[in-house]
């Protein structure tokens, strides 16, 4: 991040992975109650059954949304992290979670804690999100604990003043130079506080719950259009996925062997979401546009978005109001 030292958090724009730690998922059903579970799940496990396939073999193909490893994506260039931690209580342990159950959120955090050690002068976000399982307080507390004491001193404690740390302070001297370069953005806002992490309010998160890349790109439009307002609240990041969400339709199609439809999560990642990001994204450009100040997709180490976030941090954010998709801007050309 050299040439973004004197930036601040909210003039740049970050690349990242959405359901960062699914590239291993076990046969286990994620924490929690069943309401919980992705809609499509019942419906896949109900069609696994009646064809004599594996529940978790079908359910896996579809939960995971990441091929590599976190520290794998970060040394590709991602500088978010989308941690969804539920709570084991059997094990008495936090895992990463989609559906299934993944590996266990320390040994995560290990791996952004080492990418951080050899890379001293990167900052991270990592957000612990979805905290199923119905954890205690006490096993939340035991969650924020591993995160403040994984990273020690190169945590970056919430100063409370959101607007100020994320549009006024510089990356350089306000994070790397005192080496506070992991930012942790925790769920539970009362335990996250006597912790000093950020609240969840740090992030704006935004989806389109679609499987069609077209309602997808039409409703980021939308979420760009937005951010390019005036009147965007500066208290906050905004996240925009570009990520497709299976439905059980999905599932179905992707059973039925007279069709090419995708097959798995990252399959419909890489031939149907990812490709059209990088005309996006000029598009936007070209109207004036910002992105968003964190871009995340599913299939991260197959993707494009490490290049295409550095190209739109070359030209910057733009000015609040010139973006020509926005409502405001087509008012004025009536």
């Amino acid at each position: 991040m050299n040439a973004t030292r004197d930036r601040a958090l909210g003039a740049l724009t970050l690349p990242g992975s959405h359901d960062s730690a699914t590239q291993y998922l076990s046969p286990k059903l994620q924490p929690g109650r069943a309401g919980q579970l992705p809609r499509w799940v019942d419906d896949a496990v109900r069609l696994a059954e009646s064809i004599g396939v594996p529940a978790d073999q079908l359910v896996r193909r579809w939960a995971r949304a990441q091929s590599a490893r976190v520290g794998a994506q970060l040394r590709l260039g991602a500088r978010y992290v989308d941690l969804r931690s539920g709570w084991d209580g059997d094990e008495g342990v936090w895992r990463a979670h989609h559906a299934l159950e993944g590996q266990a959120v320390d040994e995560i955090l290990e791996e952004v804690k080492v990418f951080l050690v050899e890379q001293p002068s990167e900052v991270v976000i990592v957000e612990l999100s979805h905290f199923y399982g119905d954890p205690s307080e006490s096993a939340v507390e035991r969650l924020a604990t591993a995160a403040t004491e994984i990273f020690g001193d190169m945590l970056a404690p919430y100063p409370g003043d959101a607007r100020a740390a994320l549009y006024d302070a510089q990356l350089g001297k306000d994070y790397v130079d005192v080496n506070h370069r992991a930012i942790v953005v925790f769920e539970d806002a009362n335990v996250g506080k006597r912790f000093k992490l950020w609240p969840r309010e740090t992030l704006t998160n935004t989806y389109a719950d679609s499987d069609d890349a077209r309602a997808m790109a039409a409703f980021n439009r939308d979420v760009v259009a937005a951010f390019n307002e005036k009147s965007f609240r500066d208290d906050a990041l905004l996240k925009l996925s570009w990520t497709l969400t299976p439905q059980a339709s999905t599932v179905v199609r992707s059973l039925n062997i007279f069709e090419k439809n995708p097959k798995s999560l990252l399959e419909l990642a890489s031939s149907r979401a990812n490709p059209p990001l990088r005309d996006f994204a000029a598009d936007a450009a070209l109207h004036a546009c910002s992105l968003a100040h964190i871009v995340v997709v599913d299939d991260f180490d197959h993707s494009s978005v490490v290049d295409i976030v550095l190209a739109s941090n070359v030209h910057g954010m733009f000015p609040k109001g010139a973006c020509a998709w926005s409502a405001a801007a087509l008012a004025s050309e009536r």
